[in-house]
């Protein structure tokens, strides 16, 4: 998936007005708490066929994070 989809793709999942950036700090975001934190496990099941573990979430802290936990060969600028 191109990156700036994939941001494109989680703006929406998110319900976040503030375009993101793969610096962008989760969070911070007023729209990231547990029931965000639910669609976007469930965004990543659906889009790359990966599970993760609501236990690597303490540790994602940015987008950037967020890809390389979903694996960074699952992306392209």
């Amino acid at each position: 998936m191109k990156t700036s989809v994939f941001l494109e793709k989680l703006q929406e999942e998110l319900e976040e007005d503030e375009t993101l950036t793969v610096d962008t700090n989760l969070k911070s975001l007023e729209s990231y708490d547990s029931i965000s934190l639910l669609s976007v496990i469930a965004f990543v099941d659906e889009n790359f066929d990966k599970k993760i573990d609501t236990r690597h979430f303490k540790d994602i802290e940015t987008v950037s994070d967020l890809m390389n936990v979903i694996g960074k060969e699952n992306f392209a600028n």
